[in-house]
């Protein structure tokens, strides 16, 4: 199965926080034990480099960045995917781009804390507790 996982999944893990970063490093896991495709969307690496580089430091956020490239398939950012992105009025574009990235890659389901954020047509959209009680015995 291929998912797409949004930002702030990733970010509960590297930041340990609390009450989701086990679920959420379930999902990583998963990934990295080919259980499942995990997949983000290009315009998260930076964001994660901004995030970690002003919580940690440079020198820590670097070998963070290498380990999501290294578990991650990365899903390029198009032209066609930022004017879907646009299209569609009331919604962070921010999300809209990883929207439109999992639909353009094929992925099944979005994982996210922020279901309301997503438009709720097209793919499924999960938090990571769904996910894992309906997809992982």
């Amino acid at each position: 199965m291929k998912i797409l996982i949004d930002t702030n999944i990733i970010l509960d893990v590297l930041t340990k926080l609390e009450p989701f970063y086990m679920d959420s490093a379930r999902i990583w896991t998963l990934g990295r034990e080919a259980v499942i495709q995990s997949c983000i969307s290009a315009i998260s690496v930076n964001n994660f480099y901004y995030i970690l580089s002003k919580l940690k430091g440079v020198k820590a956020a670097e070998p963070l960045i290498d380990q999501i490239l290294e578990d991650f398939r990365i899903i390029a950012l198009t032209k066609d995917i930022l004017k879907q992105a646009r299209s569609i009025a009331g919604k962070d574009f921010e999300d809209l781009i990883q929207y439109f990235s999992a639909i353009h890659e094929g992925c099944e389901c979005i994982i996210t804390r922020n279901k309301k954020d997503f438009p709720s047509v097209g793919i499924k959209i999960m938090t990571p507790a769904e996910f894992l009680k309906v997809f992982v015995k």
